[in-house]
């Protein structure tokens, strides 16, 4: 490899290293150079995207994955930090916090570009300790310590488990490198791929805050809202990342793709039951992106490698946006519950399920060779046209024709993505789920459309009132996890 080859992929991270650098020399100057070195870090990955170049089998691997990933990163990067500035303007300690935004930026984008496991995992750390800077923004706030110390002791077990399966990786397969490991499976060599494939679903279910290593996530909601916005960059979702990238090792081993999808409906429906409870809009949609990364690891699990990446993608943008609106939902009337009559939820299903048929026949007729969509995937689909049906029937009659019309509009753009997901990551290791893990799928989001249904009659219900009081506080799987993080790391300062 020359000097060449390693130029371009090097040149994406660098502004942001150099703003890291920049905005601790130069304070006054910190609100400028930040946005704008992320901007020209977005600059540079979208010419390299058009561009032609040959770095995609040394210690950087620029394919469709990296691709996106780096443009998704650095678009949010260059937003976020732009954000951050005017949020935080007036802050004597802003330089510092850009300078860190900046950082994380980097080595967040070095990440999603390493084509070797020793480099990613050191991408991986640095990115943890970074983001560990940020959370300690206020120091001064009890609950922000707290959050930091949690997120860092989760963060260095994650960091141990993918260290042991990186050195397993190795010594079975004489490679530090991604594209050498994944053709020395292809090969048959499957030397150690157990044990490292479970460590690394353990891993990045760490990452990912999957149900009971969840409660970091909500707890770091004290920290300003930019950072909020930014973990939606490369750094909640890494753990899918990590999953597509490393799939050869994940499909060669079935079993941990198994626990990842019994793990992620688990939390997927843990997720969407507790964020309902939440009174903070942040909270609340700390809840809501748990329950998307469960079901992200549900794609995975599955095999639907497209899906998961334009999952990945679509919820990233949704939810960062999410968070930098936040502050414009105070003061604003929550909306009633709408009682939900039987004959509108059997409308909804009818409806539902007789659109979602309609288009995947439709889909299959006109692109035969399209990859196949799990049918637990459809089922969600119709579950959720079905809900909504229900709810614009009850709440307003007259919207019934409006609420068929989006719906149709819903499933034809759901079914058009399935098509081209199939496209979006070629060469990927296939891999068929067994029909008990798609029926347990299915399974599980039926009673979620079951207890969607039932919910608006809770506060009617003694026992629906105890399940809120329970919803509101996580079920106490964050307390266990608080009391027993205060044994391990009683009252010192973070270092």
């Amino acid at each position: 490899m020359t000097i060449t080859d390693l130029l371009p992929p090097l040149l994406i991270p660098l502004p942001a290293i150099l703003a890291g650098i920049a905005t601790r020399l130069m304070p006054r100057k910190a609100h400028a150079i930040a946005p704008v070195a992320a901007a020209i870090a977005f600059g540079i990955a979208l010419v390299l995207t058009i561009l032609p170049h040959h770095a995609d089998h040394g210690l950087f691997r620029f394919d469709t994955l990296s691709t996106v990933m780096v443009l998704l990163v650095s678009f949010l990067g260059a937003v976020v930090l732009r954000f951050a500035a005017r949020y935080l303007a007036g802050d004597p300690a802003l330089p510092r916090f850009l300078s860190w935004m900046s950082l994380t930026l980097s080595s967040v984008l070095l990440m999603v570009i390493s084509n070797h496991l020793l480099l990613m995992l050191g991408a991986w750390v640095a990115t943890s300790l970074f983001l560990n800077q940020l959370l300690l923004h206020n120091p001064q706030r009890a609950g922000a310590v707290f959050a930091a110390r949690k997120k860092f002791v989760f963060s260095r077990m994650a960091e141990v488990s993918m260290l042991v399966a990186i050195l397993l990786l190795h010594e079975g397969h004489k490679t530090w490198r991604i594209d050498e490991l994944s053709a020395s499976i292809a090969l048959g060599n499957h030397q150690g791929l157990v044990a490292a494939s479970l460590l690394l679903a353990f891993c990045a279910m760490l990452k990912s805050a999957q149900f009971p290593f969840h409660s970091w996530l909500p707890d770091t909601m004290d920290t300003p809202t930019p950072v909020s916005a930014f973990m939606h960059a490369g750094i909640i979702n890494g753990g899918g990342f990590l999953v597509l990238r490393l799939s050869p090792v994940f499909v060669a081993v079935p079993v941990s793709l198994h626990l990842l999808v019994i793990v992620g409906s688990v939390t997927a429906a843990f997720g969407a039951i507790v964020m309902l409870a939440q009174p903070g809009v942040k909270r609340s949609l700390a809840f809501s992106t748990i329950a998307q990364m469960g079901f992200m690891m549900i794609q995975c699990g599955l095999g639907a490698w497209g899906l998961a990446l334009l999952h990945l993608v679509a919820h990233s943008l949704y939810k960062a946006h999410a968070f930098l609106h936040a502050g414009s939902t105070i003061g604003a009337t929550p909306r009633a519950a709408v009682p939900l009559a039987t004959p509108a939820l059997a409308l909804g299903v009818m409806a539902g399920t007789t659109l979602v048929v309609l288009a995947v026949t439709t889909l299959h007729w006109l692109a035969p060779a399209a990859a196949v969509v799990p049918l637990a995937f459809h089922l969600i689909l119709a579950l959720a046209l079905a809900y909504g049906i229900a709810r614009a029937w009850s709440g307003h009659r007259a919207s019934l024709t409006r609420a068929l019309v989006v719906a149709a509009g819903i499933v034809l753009s759901s079914m058009l993505l399935h098509a081209a997901a199939g496209f979006v990551l070629t060469g990927m290791a296939e891999h068929k789920a067994p029909v008990w893990l798609v029926a347990w799928v299915g399974f599980v989001f039926t009673l979620l459309f079951l207890f969607q249904s039932m919910l608006w009659r809770a506060s009617a219900h003694p026992l629906g009132r105890k399940l809120y009081i329970h919803a509101l506080n996580g079920f106490y799987v964050g307390t266990l996890a608080n009391r027993l993080l205060g044994r391990l790391w009683p009252s010192r300062s973070l270092s």
